[in-house]
């Protein structure tokens, strides 16, 4: 692997890939057999467009739950506090259940459509005053109420309950068409290609992601000249799980056979650079030995699993 191929993996796919698509993501979702039909069959799927390139869920109430988030509150104190909104009159540690949440081609690459869905308990006109008295506006369209305020890159920003209990936040067009979507029922579940990433959700999965990577390009998240020097790549689904510890895995699926191999050499240099730069940070290496690679013929998958021990030698490394 060449030493620009490895700026390319690193600052191309490490810090957009993986922060624009795992930043919104994190979650816990019912394990076994009932998972399939709380991804494929989630109410929330009928306010996603059929043209989305990304979809991720999280069930936010679960993880606040988790044993792994009572530790986390306990490392950072007084700075879980901004999860109360007061002025919102939300606390988002309780009153938020769910997050659904896309990516679609927009307008240019620069401008792409995207929206969050957030199920819960929401104080509406509480939400709107506030709104308003940041220079929000509220209109009625198509039989719902849309708070609109303009963002800092002058695209309309926009905040509508599309039903009891769910609130969409996104760029005014898209939400509008998410309430759109509620009459015509043209909405991703007729898209055979994001369903079908939807299977390979792991069983027992926390949190999970999938997309088409060949769009990407599409929604501005990949660096130019990207795509001519990555190995062809069609689709990823990224599944994880949160308890004490915790787990995920990515699967990556090349185009042929010989991509698949290609992706595979990809991660094995990857894991090993890693591996020679942590030899001296025990907590570091705890979490790099919890790698593994795997997969075959066109996957490939990286797969990890911090157990609690792991985690009590990451938190007390950053301990002040």
């Amino acid at each position: 692997m060449t030493d620009q191929m490895r700026r390319v993996v690193v600052d191309g796919l490490g810090r957009r890939l993986a922060l624009s698509l795992c930043a919104s993501l994190c979650a816990a979702l019912v394990s076994g057999p009932a998972l399939a039909q709380s991804v494929a069959g989630s109410a929330e799927l009928a306010h996603v467009p059929s043209n989305a390139s990304i979809v991720g869920y999280a069930d936010v109430r679960e993880v606040m739950v988790s044993n792994l988030w009572a530790r986390l509150r306990q490392h950072a104190g007084d700075d879980f506090d901004g999860f109360r909104v007061e002025r919102l009159g939300l606390d988002l540690e309780h009153d938020i259940d769910t997050v659904l949440a896309f990516l679609a081609p927009g307008a240019t690459p620069e401008q792409p459509a995207g929206m969050a869905l957030l199920r819960g308990r929401f104080d509406m006109a509480r939400l709107e005053g506030a709104a308003r008295e940041a220079g929000a506006s509220v209109s009625e369209y198509a039989g719902a109420r849309i708070v609109v305020i303009e963002g800092d890159d002058a695209r309309e920003l926009a905040m509508a309950a599309v039903e009891p209990g769910l609130v969409a936040v996104g760029d005014l067009a898209t939400v509008q068409r998410a309430v759109d979507r509620q009459a015509d029922g043209s909405d991703v579940t007729a898209n055979a290609e994001v369903m079908a990433l939807l299977d390979r959700v792991a069983a027992g999965s926390h949190v999970w992601a999938v997309g088409r990577f060949d769009d990407l390009s599409a929604l501005g998240m990949l660096p130019d000249g990207l795509p001519i020097q990555l190995p062809a790549v069609n689709a990823f689904a990224i599944s994880g799980r949160v308890d004490s510890g915790v787990s995920g895995s990515l699967e990556i699926e090349g185009r042929d056979d010989e991509t698949g191999q290609h992706l595979r050499d990809l991660l094995r240099g990857v894991l090993a650079i890693a591996q020679s730069q942590v030899a001296e940070h025990a907590e570091l290496q705890a979490l790099v030995d919890s790698v593994e690679l795997g997969g075959s013929g066109t996957t490939a998958t990286v797969s990890f699993n911090l157990r609690s021990e792991t985690l009590d030698l990451v938190f007390a490394a950053a301990a002040p």
